[in-house]
């Protein structure tokens, strides 16, 4: 997080100078490339990264041989948000040093984060291939990517394999634990995440692993003090950073996708009543999340409280009133208290909105058949 506190004494200098090298009238202009790749750094360390990229810019312009100036340009865009910018220097970067593997992989994470997972592949394959010796990050990177892509296993055989030659990677490790989390092994994530913020718990990427892993569990407070660490340590990470100043919004976000797989969880074991307990839990935290209204209504049918789960599920069709599944169970509901006509009509629209579910044919024919029953009764 960029610190609004007033700049110290030493800092104040260092601006000034700057200002004062830049400026066309001022005694000090620069003139060459190392000048202003000096005065970016003064600005990095007073936190000024706009004007920062603006004299590595400049910079660069003096001396197109200086490829450390593109790398920092690089750096300094992507922690601006600028991925267009970040992403242009590193491939000058690359057509110019074809062996820079941290670069090739940098321009994979950023083709990643802008929503290219393909494209990031075939830059860590690049990677690979001009690495004189196998590279931690190299696996790690491409196990993102695959995690991203939500292939799980994938990422993991990329995890494992690398861990055999780099047992002690905080890198692979914590990568380890995110694959194991996001599988549904959350016990076996945090022993992964533990272990490798012991091996390095100054390396951001490992505390703001554990910190994810920690608010997904519900433990808000130590999620929060591990984020704050990671800012603390590199205030520039975008990531750690946004994850912070955004903490209340994701720790709310994250507390509904906990409740809603504990309520999931609880269903498929027949545990009705704590999945009622997890759902509703979930409204009170979010009351327009229709999902949470979809499932507590299916629970409240199997707990034997139809009347109850018709009044949710016509507060979920304010919400979506082009879920089949929503009329399947309000269907469900009107036939479990002898509204049958009703629950025809619930059932012929979840066929308009989805016939291929098979469930509801069955369901509607059933009703058919307790109807025409109870009219034969009445004759």
């Amino acid at each position: 997080m960029i610190s609004r506190s007033k700049p110290t004494p030493g800092i104040a200098l260092v601006i000034a100078a700057a200002i004062c090298l830049m400026t066309p009238s001022g005694p000090g202009l620069a003139q060459s490339a190392t000048q202003y790749e000096s005065i970016a750094d003064s600005l990095i360390a007073a936190e000024n990264l706009a004007e920062a990229a603006d004299a590595l810019r400049e910079a660069y312009s003096l001396d197109e041989s200086n490829l450390d100036v593109l790398r920092k340009l690089s750096e300094v865009s992507l922690h601006l948000g600028d991925f267009a910018a970040a992403r242009q220097a590193l491939q000058l970067v690359v057509d110019e040093d074809r062996a820079d593997v941290n670069s090739y992989l940098e321009i994979a994470r950023i083709e990643w984060l802008i929503g290219s997972p393909e494209v990031a592949l075939q830059y860590i394959d690049l990677a690979e291939q001009v690495a004189v010796k196998p590279i931690a990050k190299i696996s790690a990177y491409r196990s993102i990517v695959l995690r991203g892509a939500g292939l799980f296993a994938e990422a993991e055989s990329v995890l494992v394999a690398a861990q055999e030659q780099f047992p002690d990677s905080p890198l692979i490790i914590s990568n380890l634990g995110l694959v194991a989390a996001l599988s549904g092994d959350y016990e076996k994530g945090f022993e992964y995440a533990e272990k490798a913020y012991e091996l390095d718990s100054n390396e951001v990427f490992t505390i703001t692993s554990l910190a994810g892993l920690h608010l997904a569990d519900g433990n808000l407070d130590e999620a929060k003090r591990l984020y704050e660490r990671a800012v603390d340590i590199d205030p520039f990470n975008l990531f750690a950073r946004q994850s912070l100043d955004n903490f209340d919004m994701i720790a709310k976000e994250t507390e509904l996708e906990r409740l809603m797989r504990q309520g999931i969880r609880y269903f498929d074991k027949a545990l009705y009543l704590r999945a009622r307990g997890a759902f509703r839990a979930a409204i009170e935290i979010d009351s327009n999340f229709f999902e949470a209204y979809l499932n507590l209504g299916f629970t409240l049918n199997l707990l034997g409280e139809p009347r109850n789960a018709v009044k949710v599920f016509e507060k979920a069709k304010v919400l979506d009133s082009t879920s089949a599944p929503l009329y399947i169970g309000w269907g469900n509901a009107l036939a479990g208290i002898g509204e049958f006509d009703e629950a025809i009509d619930r059932y012929e629209t979840a066929i308009r909105f989805d016939s291929t579910i098979t469930d509801v044919h069955e369901a509607l024919q059933t009703v058919r058949e307790l109807k025409e029953r109870g009219q034969d009764d009445l004759k």
